[in-house]
């Protein structure tokens, strides 16, 4: 669907959340931040994210006076609006009145009115309040000119596990596994004797006070709230929807562990957001600020693939974040470094929270545009307005999109059963720090990457990586069978195809359903302690093997390395398999990043996928790139203070400390 006001903004949106409603009292600093915004470039700002107490200040008694007056102002002055849906934050009177809108806790203990995104989402008074204030919002401004795009709820996370819920809970089991009987069959339930005989007897899982050991349970539980809370934006998006039918829908996601499955999230959003707050500057001995960049990078990446199309950075911070152990200001350059990235990884957009800074609650010392002093003498604000100046600079660049025929599975329902699998190494797993080694290998071969599950669709891409993936949904052997067969180049990595969707063991060898692909057999796992680790030689290089080793039987593979330690010495520890016309590779253990740089580069190479750039790997050097019409816009980026050098065509291209360049290339 075409959004026209949308579309119709020439370049990219530059602004970030604003509450005017907090300085109604202050018409002064109301006039001054427009002249700032103006200033800065900014051509956006999202309105009304906590504004439900501004809204409806007692029940039924609603103000939006001072909105109006403000979507005015804005429009008047070329300032285009997000108008957010307040559920994120209710208002003191609904608690008190409708305690049941609290959520509960695992140990069955309510809420107190406190904090923001604590609603049970199963309440139907909740529902019922957030339809009202929607609709109504919907009602008033749908066709105001300064919308462009409305912003549902806010940074959606969290779990409930009240009475409402429980019933809801079961259900849905009902609902998915038809009898008790399959439901204890799929739970293994006979185990410590927890066969149920009826649904009734089904709770929650509550750590230490409950349920924790049916792990088919655990990952239900997790599964229902995400479907519960996806349901909850959905009946947001559809009270909008009654009014509001040409401007899209956004909700600004911004963690992988919020409880919800992203990828069934997106489904439901016109574009997708992300909120983003890298730890710049903190790094150490294990942590360097190229890291960092490759964690930025892998969340911008994921975004942009859940749909697959450019999206919106929602949220950023231009200077200190607060909710860090040490908060660090971005150093000279680092703002408009960061803005770069996301510009190169897909955003349409370059926001902040927030434009002012509050003078009391819980964030009044979050980083922002304008800080206490009001001033826009500030280092922070001149760094805003380098931003502004280089987005209107490369207006041309919006609607380009990113290529990639390599893909990453990271798939939540997999990693959200690892998290509760009892094994190997139960305090310190590193299975997610393994999926970001191999996506940060994959960036020193600078080749563009989708990070996507593994429901969503294979074709189209030349190489697929899916680390650690222990949980295989019923087609997936099939999916990737296929993919193979037809062409496709794919590496599983240790401790995959375990179990089913429920974490119900296979019978018989990992990776299930795939031992004729692969060509091996996973008989078994040792896990290493912290301070061990095996090695391997691969290509005449030895590089080490920590936390896992696959222990392999070959049945038609080819060893590629072998383990030099420990009582598997001189078992395979790399494998490669030709299968119709594709090629699996399986690597049994974690590898150190050295390892992957080089194997992947191999794999790469052989599949025939060309790089953004066919030049070796420049130390802290991140390229991207995006297309338009014919039109390739190349990003170099270098997260160093250090200036670094790196070679386009028969050009050279030097990058001063924290450094960027983007190349149009017809």
């Amino acid at each position: 669907m075409k959004y026209e006001k949308l579309e119709s903004i020439k370049g990219f949106l530059h602004g970030g959340d604003y509450n005017p409603d907090q300085w109604l009292d202050r018409p002064e600093i109301l006039d001054e931040d427009i002249r700032l915004m103006k200033q800065a470039g900014v051509n956006v700002v999202t309105l009304g994210v906590f504004s439900w107490s501004s809204y409806e200040p007692t029940e039924g008694v609603f103000q939006f006076d001072w909105l109006d007056s403000m979507m005015d102002r804005l429009y008047e002055n070329g300032i285009h609006v997000i108008l957010a849906t307040p559920s994120g934050g209710k208002p003191p009177w609904m608690a008190k009145k409708y305690p049941e809108t609290m959520r509960m806790r695992e140990d069955r203990v309510r809420h107190h009115y406190s904090d923001r995104e604590n609603q049970c989402n199963s309440s139907k008074i909740y529902r019922e309040k957030v339809r009202i204030i929607d609709e109504k919002l919907a009602e008033r401004y749908h066709n105001h000119p300064a919308l462009i795009m409305w912003h549902i709820s806010n940074e959606i996370y969290g779990t409930c596990h009240c009475p409402q819920c429980q019933e809801n809970f079961r259900a849905w089991l009902k609902q998915k596994y038809g009898t008790i009987e399959e439901l204890n069959r799929q739970y293994w339930s006979r185990f410590w004797s927890h066969q149920y005989s009826d649904w009734s007897e089904i709770e929650s899982p509550a750590a230490g006070i409950g349920e924790q050991a049916v792990h088919g349970l655990i990952l239900d539980y997790k599964r229902f709230y995400s479907d519960l809370t996806v349901d909850f934006i959905r009946q947001e998006i559809q009270a909008i929807r009654r009014y509001s039918r040409d401007i899209p829908v956004t909700t600004n996601t911004f963690h992988h562990d919020c409880g919800v499955n992203l990828a069934d999230l997106a489904k439901e959003l016109d574009v997708a957001s992300w909120d983003l707050y890298p730890r710049w500057h903190c790094g150490d001995d294990k942590t360097t600020e190229w890291d960092c960049a490759v964690s930025a990078s892998f969340d911008l990446d994921y975004c942009r693939s859940m749909k697959r199309q450019p999206f919106y950075l929602m949220e950023s911070v231009p200077s200190v974040p607060s909710q860090f152990a040490v908060c660090k200001l971005k150093r000279p350059g680092m703002h408009l470094l960061s803005s770069i990235q996301a510009i190169a990884s897909g955003s349409e957009s370059v926001q902040y929270f927030q434009w002012r800074k509050g003078r009391g609650g819980y964030e009044k010392f979050h980083g922002a545009v304008i800080s206490h002093n009001g001033s826009g003498e500030t280092r922070v604000f001149r760094d805003v307005c380098k931003v502004g100046r280089v987005l209107k600079e490369w207006k041309e660049i919006k609607g380009a999109v990113t290529e990639s025929k390599v893909a990453l599975v990271y798939d939540w329902e997999n990693f959200s059963a690892l998290a509760g699998q009892v094994s190997l190494k139960n305090k310190k797993k590193n299975f997610r720090e393994m999926v970001q080694e191999y996506y940060g290998a994959l960036l020193k071969q600078y080749v563009s990457v989708d990070i996507i599950s593994q429901n969503d669709d294979f074709s189209g891409y030349q190489l697929l990586i899916a680390p650690n993936l222990y949980l295989f949904r019923d087609e997936t052997p099939e999916k990737i069978r296929r993919f193979v067969e037809e062409g496709g180049n794919v590496i599983l990595s240790v401790y995959s195809g375990l179990v089913n969707e429920n974490d119900l063991a296979y019978e018989g060898y990992p990776p299930h359903g795939l031992n004729d692909v692969f060509g091996i057999r996973s008989e078994e796992v040792d896990s290493l302690c912290d301070d061990e680790y095996n090695t391997i030689t691969y290509r005449g290089k030895s590089y080490r093997v920590m936390d896992y080793c696959d222990l392999l039987q070959e049945d038609g593979a080819e060893p590629m390395a072998f383990y030099e330690r420990d009582f598997y010495k001189g078992m395979a520890a790399v494998t490669r398999h030709s299968y119709g016309r594709g090629t699996a590779y399986y690597v049994a253990g974690h590898m150190e990043e050295a390892f992957l740089v080089e194997f992947l580069s191999d794999v790469i190479r052989k599949a025939g996928i060309t790089p953004i750039l066919e030049v070796p790997y420049v130390s802290d050097v991140m390229v991207k790139e995006r297309k338009k019409n014919g039109t390739r816009y190349l990003f170099l980026m270098n997260f160093s203070m250090e200036t670094r050098t790196i070679r386009v065509g028969e050009h050279d291209h030097v990058l001063d400390g924290y450094g960027w360049e983007i190349l149009k290339q017809c």
